[in-house]
């Protein structure tokens, strides 16, 4: 019997995915908290063939010419953007995702954030902590309401449908746009009715983004588009940091040519543009009364972290067995 294949995990995830592959495969996992380099993954996964990656990684075509025994790369995750796809699939290499185990966790935090941001949520606790409140008083901290708003989502994957049967108890009226207009039978099933891109952003009270990172959707949300929104709207953006032009949302918070900004992701996390800022706009966290910020939490749930362990692993699982998985995004070449 030969030597077991080699999986390599460059980050930290709970035991339930490498667990499901012992016996399979000898499964080798980086140590430590940060990031491995490039030279580093090859360092002890050159022979790998099967590398789990994270959202932090870059598996650009330089690494994966590195790794010559490369048949599946497996995200932990539903995005993918930081994977040179063409290069695997030239390759002869997988690239699968795990589509559907984080679809509630992050629509919860959606929520969270387009509720602590219009509710004032963060600078009253920061008041309270600083011993500064006195009582109740009439004209603290007045933010909106959110029932019977307008809600705009961009991006009407699973995510945005599960952020719109939540409007649903808040009776707001729900609209959405889509590269793909969904079938009408999925629009009454979530409330939503389809408009154009510019007219969700001039008619949304709240605009809220759960669409991909992809080169279409890339800078999508820059000057022109903040400046179709409402001066009292709210932008909330749980897809991925790089489809906002964050100096373009600072630039109309400054002239409160919108009300706020919330965000669980940021474009300096997007390592394959080279020009990715080095960290968030400092006049965005200038503005702690207009913004809410999440330090990238849309998964961090301990269950789905498991099932996303779980599903990674299945991925895996299923290459090794010689099997097209089930949750590839790609059909290799050879």
């Amino acid at each position: 019997m030969g030597a077991l294949p080699i999986v390599y995990y460059t980050h930290w995830c709970p035991d339930d995915g490498p667990d499901l592959l012992l016996g399979h495969a000898e499964v080798v996992r980086a140590s430590g908290d940060r990031t491995p380099s490039h030279d580093e993954i090859v360092a002890r996964a050159h022979g790998a063939t099967a590398l789990c990656f994270f959202v932090p990684d870059l598996i650009n075509a330089a690494l994966i010419a590195r790794l010559p025994n490369l048949r599946v790369l497996a995200s932990f995750g539903k995005g993918y953007d930081n994977v040179d796809v063409a290069a695997a699939t030239a390759r002869g290499i997988w690239v699968t995702n795990v589509p559907g185990a984080l679809t509630e966790a992050t629509a919860d935090l959606a929520w969270g954030l387009m509720l602590g941001l219009a509710r004032y949520v963060v600078p009253g606790d920061a008041e309270v902590r600083a011993r500064a409140f006195s009582g109740w008083h009439p004209k603290a901290l007045l933010g909106a309401s959110v029932h019977g708003k307008r809600l705009g989502i961009i991006g009407f994957g699973e995510i945005g449908r599960a952020i719109a049967r939540r409007a649903t108890g808040f009776a707001m009226s729900v609209s959405y746009y889509d590269i793909a207009r969904a079938e009408r039978d999925v629009e009454q099933e979530y409330g939503a009715s389809y408009f154009p891109f510019d007219d969700i952003l001039r008619l949304s009270d709240f605009v809220l983004l759960a669409t991909p990172l992809t080169e279409r959707t890339h800078g999508m949300i820059g000057a022109r588009e903040v400046g179709l929104m409402k001066s009292h709207a709210y932008l909330i953006n749980i897809g991925r940091g790089s489809v906002v032009n964050e100096a373009a949302v600072a630039a109309a918070l400054e002239r409160r040519a919108i009300a706020g900004y919330a965000a669980d992701v940021f474009a300096f996390e997007d390592r394959q543009y080279h020009d990715h800022p080095a960290y968030v706009d400092p006049i965005l966290l200038a503005h702690r009364d207009r913004t809410v910020f999440t330090p990238h939490l849309g998964t961090a749930v301990l269950e789905d972290r498991r099932a996303l362990s779980l599903s990674q692993a299945t991925s895996v699982l299923e290459v090794l067995n010689g099997k097209r998985p089930r949750a590839a995004v790609n059909a290799p070449l050879g």
